[in-house]
């Protein structure tokens, strides 16, 4: 489970401490020390988002499964070592509160952990920028909101249409109409921009807050 080369995992937020170290978090999931079809660092940090700002909030042990294997191969989970399996289940339980607590205390705060990759130069705009690569967080938080009961159902219509871009990016069929669209990469980094938005207004929402909604991103 090898990240392709010109990428590098980034967290975009800086929480109080005691927090998760990310870091050490990523290279455990890129290892031999998890299991063969663990979620990488932004997926699964997308996924938490989602269980935690969702209407069930499931408990980590209840989905636990599907981050070690969240396309359900059926394949063995297995750990390099027995002190790997600990040292990496912890990591999680921590990033998962670590997020639970942010979103509670401090939501202004909140950020996605996105993977950066550096701009081919393709597009006019885009000089030697590094792009926001939004797939794995989107397809990890799309993951969470379907393992949780009649989410769409319970959203008010400005909230889904908020979503709308996170299934642009989170879904094969969202990703194909991407494909139709050509987005620039002013409006993709608009939509990586707007994500912490999106996770704070559906938190709110189920949360009994009442401050505001993000705003949709153009």
């Amino acid at each position: 489970m090898q990240s392709p080369p010109p990428l590098r995992a980034m967290a975009m937020t800086e929480t109080p401490a005691p927090a998760a170290d990310l870091d050490r978090l990523a290279e455990l999931l890129d290892s031999e020390a998890s299991p063969e079809h663990v979620m990488d660092i932004s997926t699964l940090d997308g996924f938490i988002a989602a269980c935690l700002a969702g209407p069930d909030r499931p408990q980590l042990g209840d989905v636990l499964s599907w981050i070690l294997d969240p396309g359900r191969t059926g394949g063995e989970v297995s750990f390099g070592s027995e002190a790997d399996a600990q040292e990496l289940l912890t990591l999680v339980a921590q990033h998962w509160h670590d997020t639970d607590d942010i979103l509670a205390d401090s939501p202004e705060d909140y950020e996605p952990v996105l993977y950066l990759q550096e701009s081919e130069g393709d597009d006019a705009d885009a000089g030697d920028a590094e792009v926001s690569v939004i797939d794995d967080w989107c397809s990890g938080f799309v993951l969470g909101l379907q393992l949780q009961t009649d989410v769409f159902e319970r959203l008010p219509g400005e909230l889904k249409d908020l979503l709308g871009p996170v299934f642009l990016y989170g879904t094969d069929e969202g990703r194909a109409e991407l494909e139709r669209l050509q987005l620039t990469l002013e409006q993709h980094e608009s939509i990586a921009q707007a994500l912490p938005g999106i996770v704070v207004a559906l938190y709110r929402q189920f949360r009994g807050d009442a401050e505001g909604v993000a705003t949709q991103p153009g």
